[in-house]
Parts: structure tokens; C-alpha cells; sequence
């Protein structure tokens, strides 16, 4: 497990991804895409991928695709990805 990993050249921390998870849980208006495949489980709960990494990397979701890549990169990060 790695504390960070580079995603388009700006770091993804595990940390900021579970202060970022901490944060969308706060947003109660926030509702998964259909088109959502996959989620990042933190602290037991799932959450979109693309939207937790924009929130770290402060990239904008539609800067980056998600799948196999951005997978892998949490996974690095010592979080479970599975299909929604």
C-alpha cells in the first residue's frame, strides 16, 4: 500500500482521499451517475471514483477516464474498487 500515487501529474493521497470521502458524505444532494460502473470503498462506504479524485487532485472529472487506470491507482492506495 502507498500513501500516494501520481494521477496526470498531481498527487492522489490515500489521506486525501478519505478527507475528500468525509466531505461528499457531508453533500447529501449528491447522487451516482447510471453511467457509473465502478466505486472506491472508504471507511466501509462507496463512493465514485472520478469525483474523489477531482476533489484530491483538484482535476476536473471530465479531465481524466476512469476504468482500469484510475482503478488501479486507488487499489494502490490500499482501497477496494468494485463494480457498482
Amino acid at each position: 500500500m502507498r500513501d500516494a500515487v501520481k494521477l496526470r501529474g498531481k498527487d492522489l493521497t490515500r489521506q486525501g482521499c478519505i478527507d475528500a470521502a468525509r466531505e461528499i458524505a457531508l453533500d447529501k444532494g449528491w447522487k451516482a451517475p447510471r453511467s457509473q460502473k465502478f466505486v472506491v470503498v472508504i471507511d466501509g462506504k462507496e463512493y465514485p471514483p472520478k469525483k474523489i479524485a477531482s476533489a484530491v487532485t483538484g482535476l476536473p472529472v471530465s479531465g481524466f477516464s476512469g476504468g482500469a487506470e484510475l482503478n488501479g491507482k486507488f487499489v494502490s492506495l490500499g482501497f477496494e474498487v468494485r463494480e457498482k
